[in-house]
């Protein structure tokens, strides 16, 4: 495909304002065409800044033989619908994650993208942070022997938004959950593509916000197919700024990927290596690790489309994510451990 891949942009909200903007204004192989928006102030503003048209109706850009893709940045419930609608038109879809709220509804998607010769996948922004990928290669060179302990933390400030109840984060037809289908969807992403797949978990979640009805603390640990374990914690009731922590222990060293800590990625060999060594590559970047990354996932994907090569992102990886966290809140809910 020549020229740069045309995209139609549904949701202007904050995470579209604070990283997805960032791709379409750099406009390297990829330029914002018409961007939608149901409060019509912000879809002519963002229009105005990126040279592009301005819409609150999606449906306009289902027919627009211009836009050759479509970056949806919506609530989690209307993930599915949507996607589905632009897949039916034609037209190359890149989504937030969760792909959706139901992994039925995942495989669905997959299977229509594949039917039809068409581009689909999450804008997982794990797979292209630098720190991540450092930590992947250490892994793989077998610096750190055997992998036997995974775990993760995401935690973040949600305390506003999960207190409004007029608010999509807090309501469960909205979000589909908490911090197990919001943050967890990361986690579970990394496990698989860092790990390979979980052969069994067992869950558990609170909720602190009265006024939310979703989880806002959640762990869900278990045993990878590896013979690997691994726990994943998530919080948004944290005073602090966001942040990601990723402990790796095998049985000569230890990786750990935090992006509060300078440098962002230490590996330690053996139990007297004390001080550790940063892995190659990376850089403190607290406040715009972030956003560079899920900038990044979109310029990728618009590469992907331009070359016909397959998405750094795998759909059918995006889609195993809703699988793990569909088998997590069963397990919530029962009490029980569950098989992948």
């Amino acid at each position: 495909m020549s020229g740069p891949i045309r995209f139609g942009v549904v949701g202007l909200g904050e995470i579209y304002q604070l990283a997805h903007h960032l791709a379409y204004q750099r406009a390297d192989g990829l330029a914002a065409v018409v961007v939608c928006d149901f409060d019509e102030a912000v879809a002519e503003r963002t229009a105005a800044s990126l040279g592009a048209e301005a819409t609150a109706d999606h449906r306009r850009l289902l027919e627009d033989d211009r836009i050759d893709a479509v970056d949806l940045v919506l609530p989690h419930n209307v993930h599915y619908e949507i996607a589905r609608e632009f897949l039916e038109a034609g037209k190359h879809v890149l989504i937030e994650k969760p792909m959706t709220v139901d992994a039925g509804h995942a495989a669905e998607l997959v299977a229509l993208a594949a039917g039809k010769g068409l581009t689909l996948t999450v804008n997982e922004n794990t797979r292209f942070v630098p720190a991540y990928q450092a930590a992947l290669s250490a892994i793989n060179a077998g610096e750190i022997g055997e992998v036997t302990l995974v775990r993760t933390l995401i935690s973040g400030n949600e305390f506003e938004r999960l207190g409004d109840p007029k608010l999509w984060k807090g309501r469960r037809d909205g979000s589909g959950g908490g911090t197990i289908i919001d943050a967890g969807a990361h986690s579970f992403y990394l496990l698989k593509w860092m790990f390979g797949e979980i052969a069994s978990l067992r869950a558990l979640s609170e909720r602190l916000v009265g006024a939310s009805q979703v989880e806002d603390w959640s762990v869900v640990c278990g045993r990878m197919r590896s013979g690997a374990l691994f726990s994943v914690e998530s919080t948004f009731t944290s005073g602090g700024p966001w942040n990601e922590r990723l402990e790796v222990h095998g049985t000569k060293g230890l990786i750990v990927v935090d992006q509060h800590q300078n440098p962002p990625a230490m590996i330690f060999h053996g139990k007297r290596d004390h001080a550790g060594s940063p892995l190659p590559g990376t850089a403190y970047a607290p406040s715009t690790w972030k956003y560079e990354s899920i900038a990044a996932g979109i310029e990728s994907f618009a590469h992907s489309i331009a070359n016909g090569e397959p998405t750094a992102v795998a759909a059918e990886d995006g889609a195993y994510a809703v699988r793990v966290i569909e088998r997590a809140y069963e397990s919530v809910a029962t009490g029980l451990p569950v098989p992948l």
